[in-house]
């Protein structure tokens, strides 16, 4: 990168994390003044013990901290500092400030601001530019191409969240529904259904009901949710009208004859669902710009550099050279 704006200003490690002037690192470690959580899913909180054992402040939105520590991070409380969107803080020479990024609950772009004038976005996860991720003018933009190939394009994307609410009510009325989800995705799509008119009540197993209650607690609308493990659940389950939803990875349900499965999934382009069971759907649900949306951030930020994040991109290679080829800017892949 030498002779370029980012030249001295930035660096990223390793493990994805950008190091900004020295003072601050986000979404990675390094002993430095402040870390920034972006948001809480795990590979934006790698080496976090680290930090927290060199006595790292940890910035990031109240909701964002608060999962964090309810997901079994042991981060004390005095090393903690939430930040809502739009307020400043300074550490050395820099100004930083969090801004809201569609993500999941409570995530967050970061900008940073030197002493010379020169503004460094990094956007981390986000999706909906413009519509639900605000889009900032930058000299130096940082992002993750989780969908870097020019060939990752969902064309349903703006109506996912309808066709998605479509397919449970349709299912609802044959009996219970079962989502499976990451952490965060999984309370996304409780308010996507509540905002949709679904109205069933949602059964969540331990850790998705705290983190529900943290989430409501935080502005999310998500209606009546119960613990597995309440009488009421159990009665509701009796019933047979319900919507259970859990993380991605607790597929024992999966293949019973009770009721009908849907697994979100972003690495689906061809269409918004599929069927890929007797009772199971795959459906296109992703919390992360395709290749089209992350072009589109890039156009109205009109940075004078890009930086894409090596670790957490995918096809980064095939992004820097769309980027220089295309729209005639200076991107390089770091580390």
């Amino acid at each position: 990168m030498q002779g370029t704006i980012a030249n001295k200003l930035l660096d990223i490690n390793r493990h994805g994390g950008v190091v900004a002037k020295q003072y601050v690192v986000v979404d990675g470690h390094e002993k430095l003044s402040l870390r920034i959580a972006t948001h809480a899913h795990s590979d934006h909180l790698v080496s976090l013990n680290k930090s927290v054992s060199s006595g790292v402040t940890i910035v990031g939105t109240a909701l964002t901290l608060e999962w964090i520590r309810a997901m079994g991070y042991r981060v004390p409380e005095r090393l903690l500092k939430p930040v809502e969107y739009g307020n400043l803080i300074k550490v050395g020479d820099v100004k930083v400030t969090l801004e809201k990024a569609c993500h999941i609950p409570g995530s967050a772009q970061v900008i940073i601001e030197t002493s010379s004038g020169v503004r460094v976005v990094y956007t981390s996860d986000f999706k909906k530019p413009l519509v639900g991720t605000p889009v900032i003018n930058a000299d130096v933009l940082v992002t993750d191409a989780t969908y870097g190939n020019p060939s990752y394009v969902r064309e349903f994307d703006d109506c996912i969240e309808v066709i998605l609410a479509d397919l449970v009510r349709e299912l609802l009325s044959k009996g219970p529904v079962y989502i499976y989800g990451y952490y965060g995705k999984i309370q996304e799509v409780m308010d996507v259904l509540r905002r949709e008119g679904i109205d069933a009540p949602f059964i969540l197993p331990h850790k998705q009901y705290i983190l529900a209650r943290i989430a409501e607690r935080h502005g999310l609308n998500l209606g009546t949710y119960l613990h597995v493990n309440s009488a009421e659940a159990e009665d509701v389950m009796r019933d047979g009208w319900y919507i259970y939803l859990t993380h991605v990875n607790s597929r024992k349900i999966i293949g019973s004859n009770l009721g009908n499965h849907i697994i979100l999934s972003g690495w689906e382009f061809r269409k918004p669902y599929r069927r890929i069971g007797k009772n199971t759907w795959l459906v296109a649900f992703s919390d992360h710009a395709d290749f089209r949306g992350l072009i589109r951030y890039i156009e109205e930020a009109k940075p004078k550099e890009i930086i894409v994040n090596r670790v957490r991109s995918t096809c980064g290679d095939l992004f820097v050279d769309y980027i220089r080829r295309k729209l005639g800017i200076n991107a390089f892949l770091l580390p």
